[in-house]
C-alpha cells in the first residue's frame, strides 16, 4: 500500500518549515561553468542520512536510478558520480554551508523546537559543546537540544589539546549569529571548567554548565567539605533533593548551593550521586559527579537533568550519524572535504530529527503499530518510498 511516511512528506515538511526549495542560490562553490548543479550535490549529501547511504559507492549506485534522476531533477545519465560528489564538495564555500546551519537553527527555533522544559518547569534553550573525531578530522561541535536535537556549527582543529580554543571560536560565531542570550545554558564536560569559558558565556547572556568528577578544583573541594558535614542540609543555603528518574531508571540524590566564590566568579555547585541497576550483572552501580554553573535559581533536579542531557550530543548526534551513514570512517583523505561532508550531514540529521518529532513518528506509529520505531527503519522506509515518484 501507499506509504504515509515517505520521502515526499519529508521534503514537503522541509520546504514548508525550512524553505529548502530556496537553498539553490545560497550554496556557493568555485566552479566557473558547473555542469552538475551545486544544489543537486548539496541536497544529495544532505539526504544521505535520510536514505541511510553508508558509502560513496551506495550514492553512486543510487544516483543512476530513474528514481534519483527524477527526485533530483537531473536530465543526465546520473545525478553525479561518487568522484564528482567529492570534487564538488571540496570546492563548496565553507561560509555558505555554515550559514545554512544557522538558518536551519533559526527556522527550527520559530517552531519552538529548541524549548527545553526542566523538572522545575523552567524553560530554556540548551547548547552542548564537545570535541568529536570523525573521518580522520577533529572538530568542536555545537549542538542544540530541546524537543529534538540539532547541530548549529562546528570548528575543525588539528588534534588533542586544541579543543578549547576551537570551541571558543565556534561559540563566539554562534553568539554573533544567534544573538545574545539565545542559549540559557551551554553544557560541556570537565575540560571546560576554566574561568575564561565561564566568562565567555556570561559576556553573551548565557551560562556555562560543566559536569565533572575532577575533585582537584578548589571550588569542588569547598563544596565537598560543605555538603559532607553533619546535618549539612540544616545549613542556610544548602539544599537537597532525592528522587527517581524513570527514563534511565535511576535513583539519585543531589545537594547544591549557590554563591561559591572561585577565581572572581560566583558559582552554583551541585554534588550528585546516581544509583543504577546494571541489568547484565544485577549489581547496583553508583556514580557521583559535580555540576558547576554561573546560573542561579535552578533546583537539584534541574542541575542533574542538565548534566545528564550533556550526553545527548554523543548519543543523538555523533553515534546516530555514525549508525546511519558511517560518519566515523574516512570518506575522503582531504580534511576540507571531510569537514564539508560532516557539516552537510549534520544539517540533514537536524532536518530529519525535526520532521520526525513534528510529524514522522506519529505517522510511523499509526502505520506500523507493532514495529519498533528506530531511525534505521525510517531510512529504509524513505528509500523504499522513492519508487512512488517514478511510477
Amino acid at each position: 500500500g501507499d506509504l504515509d511516511m515517505n520521502i515526499g512528506a519529508y521534503k514537503e515538511y522541509c520546504t514548508e518549515i525550512f524553505e529548502v526549495d530556496r537553498w539553490g542560490g545560497k550554496i556557493r562553490d568555485k566552479r566557473k561553468r558547473p555542469v552538475i548543479s551545486t544544489e543537486q550535490v548539496f541536497q544529495g549529501i544532505c539526504q544521505m542520512p535520510v536514505l541511510g547511504q553508508k558509502t560513496f559507492l551506495s550514492w553512486d549506485d543510487y544516483a543512476r536510478t530513474p528514481e534519483a534522476l527524477k527526485w533530483h531533477g537531473s536530465d543526465r545519465a546520473m545525478v553525479a558520480s561518487d568522484s564528482s560528489l567529492e570534487r564538488i564538495a571540496e570546492g563548496m564555500e565553507r561560509k555558505s554551508i555554515q550559514a545554512m546551519g544557522y538558518e536551519v537553527t533559526d527556522k527550527a527555533d520559530e517552531q519552538a523546537l529548541w524549548d527545553l522544559k526542566l523538572p522545575s518547569g523552567k524553560k530554556l534553550r540548551m547548547g552542548i559543546i564537545d570535541g568529536h573525531f570523525a573521518g580522520g578530522i577533529w572538530a568542536s561541535v555545537l549542538a542544540v537540544f530541546g524537543k529534538t536535537d540539532g547541530v548549529v556549527d562546528l570548528q575543525r582543529y588539528p588534534g588533542r589539546g586544541h579543543e578549547l580554543e576551537a570551541s571558543r571560536r565556534v561559540l563566539k560565531r554562534a553568539f554573533g549569529n544567534l544573538g545574545k542570550g539565545f542559549f540559557g545554558i551551554i553544557a560541556g564536560d570537565g575540560l571546560y571548567a576554566v574561568k575564561k569559558d565561564f566568562e565567555l558565556s556570561l559576556d553573551h547572556g548565557s551560562h556555562l554548565l560543566v559536569k565533572t568528577d575532577e575533585e582537584t578544583l578548589t571550588v569542588v573541594q569547598d563544596a565537598k567539605h560543605l555538603f559532607h558535614v553533619h546535618d549539612a542540609t540544616k545549613l542556610q543555603g544548602v539544599f537537597q533533593q532525592k528522587g527517581h528518574d524513570p527514563k534511565p531508571d535511576v535513583d539519585y540524590e543531589v545537594m547544591w548551593a549557590e554563591g561559591f566564590e572561585w577565581q572572581g566568579l560566583k558559582l552554583t555547585v551541585a554534588w550528585a550521586q546516581v544509583l543504577a541497576l546494571n541489568s547484565k550483572t544485577g549489581v547496583v552501580e553508583r556514580t557521583e559527579f559535580y555540576v558547576l554553573t554561573t546560573a542561579t535559581g535552578l533546583t537539584g533536579e534541574d542541575l542533574r537533568e542538565l548534566a545528564h542531557l550533556r550526553w545527548e550530543i554523543e548519543n543523538n548526534i555523533f553515534k546516530r550519524l555514525n549508525h546511519l551513514i558511517g560518519s566515523k570512517r574516512t570518506w575522503s583523505h582531504k580534511p576540507k572535504v571531510m569537514e564539508t561532508l560532516l557539516r552537510i550531514w549534520m544539517i540533514g540529521l537536524t532536518l530529519l530529527g525535526a520532521y520526525l518529532f513534528e510529524r514522522g513518528w506519529k505517522t510511523f506509529k499509526e502505520t506500523w503499530q507493532t514495529m519498533k520505531s528506530t531511525w534505521l527503519r525510517v531510512t529504509r522506509l524513505m528509500l523504499r518510498s522513492l519508487h512512488q515518484f517514478v511510477t
